[in-house]
């Protein structure tokens, strides 16, 4: 293993958190000696083919990290930039009731309305956050305005962080145009500017106090060449900031538990994931959706009654196939009518449990283990109604969904969709749930009772890790976490102590 001592601050993960991190600190301490170390390829626009076949490779285990008990898939990013090179966008602050019950229950003080406003506002001014214009809306989100307001539900506008848009469709392929105004458009450019090292293709296999060790593979053909050749590597530094997402930055730590000392037993637990069901109902004609900004709009309507949010989403053959239930020739008929789907998305809002964690198998592989509680399953239920209704209420025909007593529902169907879809037919065996926003594993607090991290990030019992991504959520932040991400990993680097 080569040594190599040259670093203050080695950052594991460049997505949201690490490169937020990484941005604020270098603005603090100009010069500082910083690395970051990314799983996953350096990867540039001109590799956004917009072929779903092959852009599945921008994702951990190509696009769907499968649960413990199959129930549910996690599509997280492996790619320079993390997921924030493949999501759509969305940005959302975090809701109020939400900050309060962080700061009540787990003494995130620093989280004041104040702090919130002042950080988010300079944020999204600088990653471009904007509510887009109504001429962007393709033809699923107007059908979904049309279906929503037909049934009194009051729709919102969603803000999106992006900037000349060319409307090509296919975000969460990569953005061939650079529009989208995540990680690998904004922050990387700085701090390669400001002479941060990226160190990409490369596995953590522990940290200790001071050190990360890594396994470098070879750069895979059409990305860019890394700065170190393969091997096994030590890196030295002052501080290690684990910033490699909910599936990965847990397991690292158990992995260092004996090199660290550690014996939380929070670490890796208190997992939410926002799960998912990706529906669609059969238009009468075709629907192009291929073209114009596939999320402009949403409602929050039943969030507090029900439990989740409905949001448009337009997604791609293979990730739609994969979504509906049935198989044979009913699957391949529905399937036949892509061209004219109207999508909606269903985001739940799951409680932060203690057995819903993340593991590591034998070879110290992240295993996530999780299970849907009663909650969340009556949360779907309602949701699947819902979207139901307002496909039919838009023109839809029929939908083929989960959790109903018969398949496809048809217009037919409309006036009974309470009885037709119900929680007894819910089957995740048969459409399991999806997942892109997973949140928690070192969760933040005032005590290592209830928590994995203090309020400032750094894991109890360290002298040296912290954490600055998602894991540090206490519970779910019911909506898009990207802007929660980038709150948090900033009161990160902030607070550190680099001497």
């Amino acid at each position: 293993m080569k040594e190599i001592n040259r670093y203050d601050i080695v950052v594991v993960g460049s997505g949201v958190g690490g490169g937020t991190f990484a941005d604020y600190l270098t603005r603090r301490f100009p010069g500082i000696k910083m690395a970051v170390v990314e799983a996953g390829p350096h990867i540039d626009r001109s590799f956004f083919n917009q072929r779903e076949i092959d852009m599945t490779a921008l994702y951990f285990n190509r696009g769907s990290v499968l649960s413990k008990n199959l129930e549910i898939g996690v599509a997280a990013g492996k790619i320079l930039g993390g997921s924030s090179a493949v999501y759509t966008g969305v940005s959302f602050r975090p809701p109020p009731d939400v900050l309060e019950r962080w700061r009540n229950e787990y003494g995130l003080d620093f989280l004041s309305d104040d702090y919130v406003s002042r950080s988010l506002d300079e944020m999204e001014k600088e990653i471009s956050v904007n509510e887009l214009p109504p001429e962007m809306d393709n033809d699923n989100n107007k059908l979904f305005m049309r279906g929503a307001e037909a049934l009194g539900i009051p729709v919102k506008r969603l803000r999106i962080n992006i900037k000349n848009c060319l409307e090509q469709g296919f975000c969460n392929l990569g953005c061939t145009s650079g529009a989208k105004q995540g990680m690998l458009e904004v922050q990387i450019p700085e701090l390669k500017k400001r002479g941060v090292k990226f160190l990409c293709n490369a596995s953590v296999t522990t940290v200790g106090e001071g050190q990360v060790d890594i396994v470098i593979r070879r750069a895979p053909e059409g990305t860019v060449p890394g700065e170190l050749p393969p091997g096994n590597y030590r890196l030295k530094c002052k501080r290690v900031v684990l910033a490699a997402g909910v599936l990965n930055t847990p397991a690292i730590l158990l992995r260092s538990a004996a090199a660290l000392g550690l014996k939380n037993r929070n670490t890796g637990r208190y997992v939410t994931l926002h799960p998912v069901f990706n529906v669609n109902g059969v238009y009468p004609g075709t629907i192009k959706n291929y073209r114009g900004f596939p999320k402009t709009c949403y409602t929050d309507y039943f969030s507090g009654s029900h439990g989740f949010y409905l949001e448009t989403s337009f997604y791609f053959p293979g990730v739609t196939a994969k979504n509906h239930p049935g198989f044979g020739a009913l699957h391949e008929d529905f399937m036949r009518d892509y061209h004219k789907m109207m999508s909606i998305l269903i985001l739940v809002h799951d409680q932060a449990v203690f057995d819903n964690r993340i593991t590591i198998d034998k070879k110290g592989n992240p295993v996530l283990d999780y299970s849907t509680d009663r909650e969340s399953r009556h949360s779907l239920v309602a949701a699947l109604r819902m979207a139901a209704k307002i496909f039919f209420a838009a023109g839809c025909e029929k939908t083929l969904m989960p959790a109903t007593a018969k398949m496809p529902l048809t217009s037919m169907d409309a006036g009974k969709l309470d009885e037709l879809i119900s929680e007894k037919y819910l089957d995740f065996m048969r459409t399991p749930l999806s997942s892109a926003h997973p949140q928690g594993g070192a969760r933040m607090g005032q005590s290592a009772e209830n928590a994995v991290c203090d309020v400032d990030g750094k894991v109890f019992g360290t002298r040296s890790v912290y954490v600055a991504d998602a894991s540090l959520f206490p519970g779910s932040v019911k909506v898009n976490p990207y802007e929660t991400v980038m709150l948090l990993a900033r009161h990160v680097a902030e607070k550190i102590d680099i001497s």
